[in-house]
Formats: C-alpha cells, structure tokens, sequence
C-alpha cells in the first residue's frame, strides 16, 4: 500500500484506543513509514461523506447571447467633484 500523503511504503500496525470510546480497545491499521500518516477506513469513510455533504454545487456561467441587455446609459458613472 503507497501512502496518499508522501508516497511512501505504508506499514500495518495496531493502535490502542487510550480514550476509551466505548468501542475496540485495540485496532488494526495502516501507518506511513515515511510520514506517519495514519489510514483509518472509518475516519476516512466519515471524511468522504463530509467533504459530499460540503461540497459546492457547480456554478453555470451564462452566455454572452443569455445575458440582459443593458443600455450605454447605464454604464455610465456621475464623479461628484
């Protein structure tokens, strides 16, 4: 496994949960040799819904021909002196 962060060769390794959750008090992982980058299956799951519940909808950009038509007049601008 290549780690997603540095590209280095990812390690399995067991964690120990010293907050007790309430869940596992051990856990089977992947940790980064390179970075110590750590992949979690559930927090990365939790992380991919979070960034589709955050995600931007995409903005359509209308055409010169779909713009109003706007008057010479109402571009002009009054400068007070």
């Amino acid at each position: 496994m290549t780690c997603r962060r540095c590209r280095g060769c990812m390690a399995r390794d067991h964690f120990l949960d010293l907050q007790e959750s309430g869940g596992e008090w051990w856990m089977e992982g992947w940790r980064c040799i390179n970075c110590g980058y750590v992949f979690d299956p559930v927090a990365e799951q939790n992380r991919r819904l979070h960034e589709a519940a955050t995600a931007t909808p995409l903005v359509t950009v209308q055409q010169p021909s779909e713009l109003p038509a706007v008057s010479e007049q109402e571009w002009t601008i009054d400068l007070a002196a």
